[in-house]
């Protein structure tokens, strides 16, 4: 999975159907951010799941939301 690069798109994309699209792209660019990965278009698998654990810390269903978020990802990728 090293190899493997994610969209940053893609994750908020993971969310967007539960929490809408400007809010799940709103905590996922804030999350990127917060951890320095705010100007890459395209993360490792483990930028990936850093992003949605961070966004998975926001109360509510945005951070649940996420949680489920890294188990599809995580299956996607196996």
């Amino acid at each position: 999975m090293s190899d493997t690069t994610i969209d940053i798109d893609r994750l908020w994309k993971l969310l967007s159907h539960t929490v809408g699209q400007e809010k799940a792209e709103l905590a996922v660019r804030s999350a990127a951010n917060d951890i320095g990965l705010s100007r890459r278009p395209a993360l490792t698998f483990d930028e990936a799941l850093a992003v949605l654990e961070k966004v998975a810390e926001t109360p509510g269903i945005v951070g649940v939301t996420a949680r489920f978020a890294k188990s599809r990802l995580h299956l996607a990728a196996s």
